[in-house]
């Protein structure tokens, strides 16, 4: 059994499984705000969007919240991440870091726009001056933004992936399968979201493909983190070449 060194502040089994299972938990929450909540509520019509929101106020209100405690645990997610795989590369794993943050950042202001339905349904004496043409023209304008910023947070998500999957590849401390199936996941990210803005004709036909083809790796490697976790020998491994290099420097 190999022994815990003193200068280990936190356990990386731990801090895998709470890696793994963030994971498990953005998917869940993003799937049932982008997956269920945004597709029951805005449809191709924008009166029937606003009306849509009007009636079901608590359910976009809930999904929204979802999707913003998603975007706090991406956070989260990104430092844990950084921390467990920086001794690997460290900038390969820095990239990955600034890559997500700025997916995080990207997608935030997009959430923002994606609060205008609501408040547009909600209505009040501001909103007296436009006509229902006029409110209905920013509620379709509102939800194509919105979308255009979730396609473009997918990019700098794409990279990110690629990045990690590169990472825990290259680690030995997890399934190289798993790394694999990441890298796939971000490519796919990189794919759409440039061909939303290249080629949006194309990426109707095969976007939702592309989107699905992303589960695999973001499912199994979170659902092996949570559950397995790392081998935390081969981890420390990392961190005693990282100590001997630098007892090499000093001496």
């Amino acid at each position: 059994m190999v022994s815990r060194p003193d200068s280990e502040r936190f356990s990386p089994l731990l801090l895998a499984r709470v890696f793994g299972a963030i994971g498990l938990l953005g998917i869940v929450t993003g799937a049932f705000d982008i997956g269920y909540v945004q597709n029951t509520l805005i449809v191709p019509d924008a009166s029937a969007t606003l009306h849509n929101i009007s009636a079901h106020q608590t359910l976009f209100r809930l999904g929204f919240s979802a999707h913003l405690f998603e975007l706090v645990l991406n956070i989260l997610e990104e430092i844990i991440g950084f921390y467990l795989f920086w001794r690997v590369n460290v900038i390969v794993a820095a990239v990955s870091l600034c890559a997500g943050v700025v997916g995080i950042a990207v997608e935030a202001v997009a959430l923002i726009i994606a609060y205008v339905p609501l408040q547009l349904a909600i209505g009040g004496s501001a909103l007296s001056a436009f006509s229902p043409e006029q409110l209905h023209a920013l509620v379709h304008f509102s939800t194509q933004l919105q979308q255009a910023g979730l396609l473009l947070s997918w990019v700098f998500y794409g990279l990110d992936e690629l990045a990690g999957g590169f990472l825990i590849f290259r680690s030995g401390f997890l399934p190289r399968v798993l790394g694999v199936l990441l890298g796939i996941s971000g490519l796919c990210y990189l794919t759409n979201g440039f061909l939303s803005f290249l080629a949006p004709a194309l990426d109707a036909r095969v976007g939702w493909y592309l989107s699905f083809a992303c589960l695999p790796g973001e499912f199994l490697s979170s659902l092996w983190l949570a559950t397995v976790g790392l081998n935390v020998a081969k981890w420390r491994a990392w961190s005693g070449q990282d100590r001997i290099g630098l007892d090499a420097v000093g001496a």
